[in-house]
């Protein structure tokens, strides 16, 4: 399976401008743990992400709920084709310590978010799949 057949639905995104407490309800009233942050004036380019740890570790430095996201997203996204193999992400996760990839288009546009619970429960049904009798 390819990395873009996980991805389920768009991906949630929000502006550099916004705070930390807009991105903390956008990643609650979505369910997820990654936003990915765009450009509006740039096509909506990918310039950065922002986790729910990103979030917490900020206010627990003592960082202000309603400072914006651009000071403290990651602005070094890792990304991978929505054509790439499974075990490919799987290792990109574990060779940068990471959670969550940001998926592209082959045009470098975004195509959506796949985490390592959505790799993980994908490996376990083809497994189950596999030693099944049928």
């Amino acid at each position: 399976m390819k990395v873009g057949g996980l991805v389920r639905g768009a991906a949630v995104t929000v502006e550099p401008e916004a705070s930390l407490m807009d991105a903390a309800k956008l990643m609650s009233s979505n369910r997820v743990g990654l936003l990915v942050v765009v450009d509006p004036f740039d096509k909506g380019k990918i310039v950065g992400v922002i986790s729910e740890r990103d979030i917490v570790n900020a206010v627990a430095r003592g960082g202000s709920i309603y400072s914006p996201i651009e000071n403290l997203m990651t602005k070094q996204v890792i990304t991978i084709s929505k054509e790439a193999r499974l075990d490919e992400a799987a290792m990109t996760m574990s060779k940068f310590g990471i959670r969550h990839l940001v998926v592209v288009n082959e045009d470098s546009s975004l195509f959506g978010v796949v985490s390592v619970r959505d790799i993980v429960a994908e490996e376990r049904i083809i497994k189950a799949l596999s030693t099944s009798v049928f």
